[in-house]
């Protein structure tokens, strides 16, 4: 193909589609990557119509059980060679009603940074069709694909969307599709290797209002994925979250009008997710952020009831002694530098 004229190729094209087609879904990987090569040239000298005669039957293929394994390669391999191409013409097809999850995360490990142009769209399909299948069988095979999906996008443009755009639809009136976007934002964090601190204030704010939520499958995701984030912080890092954690706690104070946080009352849970950022603060920050973090832990304690404080009082105590001897120490003439 690569030798033949362009003229040449448009008069073979009719035979060689078909055979590109049929070698496509070939039980042999050697075959499918030979095609897929075929598909390039092919794509080269006719363009759309190499996408119009080919892609539909490979997509059709993935609904035959002897042939699925095979035309997902197919697609995969045209992928590899392709995919500024065939995304924009496939990602509309996966991404109708009913949602090809399972061939998005399959597509998605070659798709590369082409995937981040296209996740306007394939996010709101993730989220629908992780909703529907919430608290069914298949609930974990979805969210399974639906986190394949935005992990293999590795680019910041395409992260900042994924955070932007998921912790929009937590904001939404729709409790499924709250619950569905905590859901991915938490498998989110418990497994990607990207760099995510220019996120983790608007991370932990939108994350500390969701513990104020009515559904406690929400509750429990939001907190488990503000402990994905503070198990990772570092000394300083920490502290330097502590203003806005200080105002995250007055703003949610504020909203729950003298009755305790859900999300900090939850069984085995209670306030360890924040927790170690407001002891560091005390027991290690600067006077201003000691000042700042002790207020803020003042904060969580009337937000939290006494059984989910109990688990947490040891870790609780020593800060506060710390400051009651800071501010005894104060008063003296020379404080003892301990």
């Amino acid at each position: 193909m690569k030798s033949t004229s362009k003229d040449a190729v448009l008069v073979f094209s009719e035979s060689l589609v078909p055979t590109v087609r049929k070698a496509l879904c070939d039980p042999l990987e050697e075959v499918r990557e030979a095609a897929a090569k075929t598909f390039e040239q092919l794509h080269a000298t006719i363009g759309h119509q190499a996408l119009d005669d080919i892609l539909p039957t490979l997509l059709k293929q993935l609904d035959d059980e002897e042939m699925a394994e095979y035309a997902l390669d197919g697609l995969k391999q045209v992928m590899a060679v392709k995919s500024r191409s065939v995304l924009p013409y496939l990602v509309p097809k996966l991404t109708a009603p009913p949602v090809s999850t399972r061939v998005l995360a399959f597509l998605s490990a070659v798709a590369g940074d082409a995937l981040t142009r296209h996740l306007g769209v394939i996010l709101p399909a993730l989220l629908s069709s992780l909703k529907e299948k919430l608290g069914t069988e298949e609930e974990a095979q979805e969210l399974c694909s639906c986190q394949t999906v935005i992990l293999s996008v590795e680019d910041e443009v395409g992260q900042r969307i994924i955070i932007e755009d998921l912790l929009e639809a937590t904001r939404g009136a729709d409790p499924g599709l709250r619950q569905a976007a905590v859901t991915i934002l938490n498998a989110y964090f418990a497994r990607t290797r990207l760099d995510y601190s220019s996120h983790t204030r608007t991370l932990l704010s939108g994350l500390i209002r969701l513990l104020n939520d009515s559904n406690p499958e929400v509750l429990s995701q939001s907190w488990d994925t503000i402990n994905s984030i503070t198990k990772k912080l570092d000394a300083s890092s920490q502290l330097a979250l502590i203003d806005d954690l200080h105002r995250d706690i007055r703003s949610i104070t504020a909203d729950v009008k003298g009755q305790h946080l859900p999300g900090f009352c939850l069984p085995k849970k209670g306030v360890s997710c924040i927790l170690p950022v407001l002891r560091e603060g005390v027991l290690s920050g600067s006077p201003e952020q000691k000042e700042e973090a002790a207020k803020a832990l003042g904060g969580v304690i009337k937000l939290t009831s006494a059984e989910a404080l109990r688990p947490s009082v040891i870790h609780i105590t020593g800060p506060l002694i710390r400051i009651l001897g800071d501010r005894s120490g104060s008063a003296g003439v020379h404080p003892h530098q301990g």
